[in-house]
Protein backbone atom coordinates (compact mmCIF):
# COMPACT_ATOMS: atom_id res chain seq x y z
CA UNK A 1 0.00 0.00 0.00
CA UNK A 2 1.44 3.29 -1.16
CA UNK A 3 0.34 6.78 0.56
CA UNK A 4 -1.72 8.57 -1.90
CA UNK A 5 -1.27 6.06 -5.05
CA UNK A 6 1.84 7.32 -5.64
CA UNK A 7 0.16 10.82 -6.46
CA UNK A 8 0.69 14.30 -4.90
CA UNK A 9 -2.63 15.21 -6.88
CA UNK A 10 -5.04 12.57 -4.60
CA UNK A 11 -3.08 14.55 -0.71
CA UNK A 12 -3.76 18.05 -2.36
CA UNK A 13 -7.15 17.04 -3.47
CA UNK A 14 -7.88 15.23 0.35
CA UNK A 15 -5.98 18.34 1.62
CA UNK A 16 -8.80 20.51 -0.09
CA UNK A 17 -11.89 18.48 1.03
CA UNK A 18 -10.78 18.74 4.49
CA UNK A 19 -9.99 22.48 4.27
CA UNK A 20 -13.34 23.29 2.96
CA UNK A 21 -15.58 21.07 5.30
CA UNK A 22 -13.99 23.06 7.93
CA UNK A 23 -14.39 26.12 6.53
CA UNK A 24 -18.43 25.03 6.53
CA UNK A 25 -17.95 23.96 10.23
CA UNK A 26 -18.54 20.80 9.03
CA UNK A 27 -16.02 18.58 11.44
CA UNK A 28 -17.90 17.05 14.01
CA UNK A 29 -15.34 14.95 16.26
CA UNK A 30 -15.89 11.59 16.67
CA UNK A 31 -15.70 8.14 15.33
CA UNK A 32 -15.51 7.61 11.81
CA UNK A 33 -19.26 9.28 10.54
CA UNK A 34 -20.32 11.39 6.97
CA UNK A 35 -24.13 12.07 6.63
CA UNK A 36 -23.04 14.40 3.81
CA UNK A 37 -23.71 17.77 5.99
CA UNK A 38 -21.32 16.62 9.10
CA UNK A 39 -18.78 14.35 9.48
CA UNK A 40 -15.59 13.68 11.58
CA UNK A 41 -12.05 14.39 10.63
CA UNK A 42 -11.74 11.53 8.32
CA UNK A 43 -14.98 11.25 6.98
CA UNK A 44 -14.70 15.22 5.80
CA UNK A 45 -10.92 14.14 4.26
CA UNK A 46 -12.97 11.14 2.32
CA UNK A 47 -16.22 12.18 2.11
CA UNK A 48 -17.39 8.84 3.05
CA UNK A 49 -17.57 6.38 6.69
CA UNK A 50 -16.29 3.77 4.56
CA UNK A 51 -12.82 2.65 6.16
CA UNK A 52 -12.38 1.18 2.70
CA UNK A 53 -12.22 4.03 0.59
CA UNK A 54 -9.62 5.04 2.39
CA UNK A 55 -7.43 2.63 1.59
CA UNK A 56 -8.32 2.25 -2.05
CA UNK A 57 -8.81 6.33 -2.61
CA UNK A 58 -5.41 7.40 -0.60
CA UNK A 59 -3.68 4.09 -0.40
CA UNK A 60 -3.21 4.28 3.33
CA UNK A 61 -3.74 1.62 6.11
CA UNK A 62 -6.93 1.74 7.97
CA UNK A 63 -5.53 2.17 11.56
CA UNK A 64 -4.60 5.93 11.01
CA UNK A 65 -7.99 6.40 10.19
CA UNK A 66 -9.28 5.09 13.28
CA UNK A 67 -6.63 6.79 14.91
CA UNK A 68 -6.54 9.94 13.87
CA UNK A 69 -10.35 10.17 14.08
CA UNK A 70 -9.61 9.23 17.88
CA UNK A 71 -7.16 11.61 18.40
CA UNK A 72 -9.09 14.17 16.78
CA UNK A 73 -12.09 13.73 19.03
CA UNK A 74 -9.99 15.02 21.93
CA UNK A 75 -8.93 18.50 20.09
CA UNK A 76 -10.16 21.32 22.22
CA UNK A 77 -11.53 23.29 19.15
CA UNK A 78 -11.99 22.91 15.36
CA UNK A 79 -8.90 25.16 15.03
CA UNK A 80 -7.14 22.25 16.51
CA UNK A 81 -8.91 19.45 14.40
CA UNK A 82 -8.26 21.25 11.12
CA UNK A 83 -4.71 21.41 11.63
CA UNK A 84 -3.77 18.13 13.08
CA UNK A 85 -5.52 16.97 10.06
CA UNK A 86 -3.44 19.26 7.67
CA UNK A 87 -0.03 18.07 10.08
CA UNK A 88 -1.24 14.11 9.47
CA UNK A 89 -2.11 14.73 5.73
CA UNK A 90 1.24 16.81 4.83
CA UNK A 91 3.49 14.33 7.05
CA UNK A 92 2.91 11.57 4.56
CA UNK A 93 5.09 11.45 1.67
CA UNK A 94 3.16 10.46 -1.85
CA UNK A 95 4.38 6.98 -2.49
CA UNK A 96 5.43 6.32 1.45
CA UNK A 97 4.63 2.81 2.57
CA UNK A 98 3.05 3.94 6.23
CA UNK A 99 1.25 0.61 7.01
CA UNK A 100 3.87 -0.18 10.53
CA UNK A 101 3.87 3.43 11.51
CA UNK A 102 1.42 2.89 13.81
CA UNK A 103 4.36 0.17 15.96
CA UNK A 104 6.33 4.09 16.41
CA UNK A 105 3.08 5.46 18.39
CA UNK A 106 2.80 2.31 20.64
CA UNK A 107 6.37 2.24 21.52
CA UNK A 108 6.17 5.53 22.44
CA UNK A 109 3.12 4.60 25.03
CA UNK A 110 4.81 1.76 26.31
CA UNK A 111 7.61 3.56 27.14
CA UNK A 112 6.20 6.45 28.99
CA UNK A 113 5.10 3.39 30.46
CA UNK A 114 7.73 1.72 31.47
CA UNK A 115 9.45 5.16 32.69
CA UNK A 116 6.46 5.64 35.02
CA UNK A 117 6.78 1.65 35.78
CA UNK A 118 10.46 2.49 36.94
CA UNK A 119 9.49 5.15 39.34
CA UNK A 120 7.18 2.72 41.33
CA UNK A 121 8.66 0.08 43.81
CA UNK A 122 6.02 -2.61 43.47
CA UNK A 123 6.17 -3.46 39.59
CA UNK A 124 6.49 -7.11 39.14
CA UNK A 125 10.02 -7.64 37.41
CA UNK A 126 7.93 -10.27 35.02
CA UNK A 127 5.90 -6.92 34.01
CA UNK A 128 8.85 -5.04 32.78
CA UNK A 129 9.94 -7.89 30.77
CA UNK A 130 6.76 -8.41 29.11
CA UNK A 131 6.14 -4.74 28.19
CA UNK A 132 9.74 -5.06 26.66
CA UNK A 133 9.11 -7.99 25.02
CA UNK A 134 6.08 -5.73 23.76
CA UNK A 135 8.11 -3.26 22.60
CA UNK A 136 10.43 -5.34 20.95
CA UNK A 137 7.83 -7.24 18.74
CA UNK A 138 6.50 -3.60 17.35
CA UNK A 139 9.90 -2.41 17.02
CA UNK A 140 10.45 -5.58 14.67
CA UNK A 141 7.88 -4.55 12.46
CA UNK A 142 9.40 -1.08 12.43
CA UNK A 143 12.20 -2.24 10.48
CA UNK A 144 10.40 -4.33 7.94
CA UNK A 145 9.92 -7.82 10.13
CA UNK A 146 6.80 -9.72 10.10
CA UNK A 147 6.51 -11.23 13.63
CA UNK A 148 4.79 -14.36 13.44
CA UNK A 149 0.71 -14.61 15.14
CA UNK A 150 1.89 -17.20 17.88
CA UNK A 151 4.54 -14.26 19.04
CA UNK A 152 1.93 -11.49 19.66
CA UNK A 153 -0.58 -14.37 20.79
CA UNK A 154 2.38 -15.35 23.51
CA UNK A 155 3.00 -12.21 24.90
CA UNK A 156 -0.76 -10.71 24.67
CA UNK A 157 -0.88 -14.00 26.97
CA UNK A 158 1.62 -13.20 29.35
CA UNK A 159 0.82 -9.81 29.81
CA UNK A 160 -2.67 -10.08 30.69
CA UNK A 161 -1.69 -13.39 33.58
CA UNK A 162 0.45 -10.87 34.70
CA UNK A 163 -2.37 -7.63 34.78
CA UNK A 164 -4.52 -10.27 36.03
CA UNK A 165 -2.23 -10.36 39.24
CA UNK A 166 -1.98 -6.58 39.71
CA UNK A 167 -3.72 -5.39 42.95
CA UNK A 168 -4.24 -1.48 42.49
CA UNK A 169 -6.31 0.60 40.09
CA UNK A 170 -2.64 2.24 38.80
CA UNK A 171 -0.91 -0.90 38.33
CA UNK A 172 -3.85 -2.61 36.45
CA UNK A 173 -4.45 0.52 34.19
CA UNK A 174 -0.78 0.17 33.43
CA UNK A 175 -0.99 -3.57 32.32
CA UNK A 176 -3.70 -3.31 30.28
CA UNK A 177 -1.42 -0.89 28.18
CA UNK A 178 0.55 -3.81 28.09
CA UNK A 179 -2.10 -6.34 26.58
CA UNK A 180 -4.02 -3.85 24.77
CA UNK A 181 -0.78 -2.87 22.33
CA UNK A 182 -0.22 -6.97 21.95
CA UNK A 183 -1.26 -6.63 18.67
CA UNK A 184 0.26 -6.05 14.90
CA UNK A 185 -0.39 -2.97 13.99
CA UNK A 186 -0.19 -3.99 10.33
CA UNK A 187 -3.32 -6.55 10.76
CA UNK A 188 -5.69 -4.62 13.30
CA UNK A 189 -7.42 -1.68 12.62
CA UNK A 190 -8.15 -0.76 16.22
CA UNK A 191 -4.64 -1.50 18.14
CA UNK A 192 -3.50 2.06 17.63
CA UNK A 193 -6.45 3.45 18.86
CA UNK A 194 -7.10 0.95 21.51
CA UNK A 195 -3.27 1.56 23.55
CA UNK A 196 -4.11 5.08 23.10
CA UNK A 197 -7.19 4.80 24.98
CA UNK A 198 -6.16 3.02 27.72
CA UNK A 199 -3.38 5.06 28.42
CA UNK A 200 -5.13 8.03 28.51
CA UNK A 201 -6.87 6.03 31.42
CA UNK A 202 -3.32 5.01 32.69
CA UNK A 203 -2.13 8.46 32.68
CA UNK A 204 -5.04 10.13 34.87
CA UNK A 205 -3.95 7.21 37.60
CA UNK A 206 -0.75 8.28 37.15
CA UNK A 207 -1.53 12.17 37.22
CA UNK A 208 -3.25 10.88 40.86
CA UNK A 209 -0.54 9.30 41.97
CA UNK A 210 2.04 11.63 41.23
CA UNK A 211 -0.35 15.02 43.10
CA UNK A 212 -1.54 13.38 46.19
CA UNK A 213 -5.32 12.36 44.86
CA UNK A 214 -5.83 9.48 47.37
CA UNK A 215 -8.34 6.66 47.00
CA UNK A 216 -9.59 7.95 50.66
CA UNK A 217 -10.28 11.25 48.89
CA UNK A 218 -12.05 9.38 46.44
CA UNK A 219 -13.90 7.39 48.01
CA UNK A 220 -15.04 10.63 50.58
CA UNK A 221 -16.15 12.42 47.60
CA UNK A 222 -18.47 9.22 46.37
CA UNK A 223 -19.87 9.21 49.27
CA UNK A 224 -20.82 12.68 49.59
CA UNK A 225 -22.13 13.13 46.42
CA UNK A 226 -24.44 10.70 47.25
CA UNK A 227 -25.26 11.75 50.59
CA UNK A 228 -26.81 15.34 48.34
CA UNK A 229 -28.58 12.83 46.21
CA UNK A 230 -30.29 11.11 48.78
CA UNK A 231 -30.87 14.17 50.75
CA UNK A 232 -31.86 16.47 48.36
CA UNK A 233 -32.69 15.13 45.15
CA UNK A 234 -34.07 11.51 45.39
CA UNK A 235 -37.57 11.51 45.13
CA UNK A 236 -37.53 15.74 43.68
CA UNK A 237 -37.76 15.54 39.87
CA UNK A 238 -38.92 19.43 39.76
CA UNK A 239 -35.53 20.42 41.02
CA UNK A 240 -33.30 18.40 38.89
CA UNK A 241 -35.60 19.86 35.82
CA UNK A 242 -34.69 22.87 37.69
CA UNK A 243 -30.65 22.26 37.11
CA UNK A 244 -29.97 21.60 40.63
CA UNK A 245 -27.26 18.40 40.44
CA UNK A 246 -25.09 16.92 42.90
CA UNK A 247 -22.12 18.93 42.27
CA UNK A 248 -24.15 22.32 42.93
CA UNK A 249 -25.54 20.72 45.64
CA UNK A 250 -22.07 20.49 47.39
CA UNK A 251 -20.83 23.33 46.22
CA UNK A 252 -23.91 24.95 48.43
CA UNK A 253 -22.99 22.41 51.32
CA UNK A 254 -19.33 21.53 51.62
CA UNK A 255 -17.37 24.03 49.33
CA UNK A 256 -13.93 22.23 50.47
CA UNK A 257 -14.64 19.34 48.69
CA UNK A 258 -16.17 20.40 45.44
CA UNK A 259 -13.29 22.78 45.32
CA UNK A 260 -11.65 19.31 45.46
CA UNK A 261 -13.34 17.73 42.73
CA UNK A 262 -12.77 20.88 40.29
CA UNK A 263 -8.80 20.18 41.09
CA UNK A 264 -9.86 16.68 40.03
CA UNK A 265 -11.37 17.44 36.96
CA UNK A 266 -8.92 20.16 36.15
CA UNK A 267 -6.11 17.32 36.76
CA UNK A 268 -7.92 14.55 34.79
CA UNK A 269 -8.16 16.89 31.55
CA UNK A 270 -4.21 17.75 31.79
CA UNK A 271 -3.59 14.74 32.21
CA UNK A 272 -6.11 13.60 29.19
CA UNK A 273 -4.49 16.52 26.90
CA UNK A 274 -0.72 15.23 27.62
CA UNK A 275 -1.69 11.73 26.19
CA UNK A 276 -3.21 13.03 23.27
CA UNK A 277 -0.34 15.70 22.11
CA UNK A 278 2.23 12.80 22.72
CA UNK A 279 0.51 10.41 20.82
CA UNK A 280 -0.23 13.10 18.13
CA UNK A 281 3.42 13.87 18.15
CA UNK A 282 4.55 10.43 17.92
CA UNK A 283 2.15 9.91 15.33
CA UNK A 284 2.94 12.84 12.76
CA UNK A 285 7.09 12.44 13.65
CA UNK A 286 6.78 8.47 12.42
CA UNK A 287 4.89 9.37 9.45
CA UNK A 288 7.25 11.96 8.55
CA UNK A 289 10.03 9.06 8.76
CA UNK A 290 8.26 6.40 6.71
Amino acid sequence: MLAYNSNPAVRDAALERLRHHASEARIAPGPLAWNGAKGSLVGCILQSDNLAQWEQTLGLPQWLAVTADGIAATLPSADATLAFGVDLLTAIQPGADVTSAGSAVVVDVLTDVGDFMGKLADVPAEVLRISAEVQALHRRLLNGERPASAEWRAARRAATAQTDTLTSEMLQSLGTCIETAAWDTTTSASVVFDTLRVYSRAVTHKADAESGYTKELDTEIRANLKLMWDNHLAGHPEREQQGITVFSLLEEHNPELAKKIRWKTQLDREAIAYANRRAATALIAQLQRA
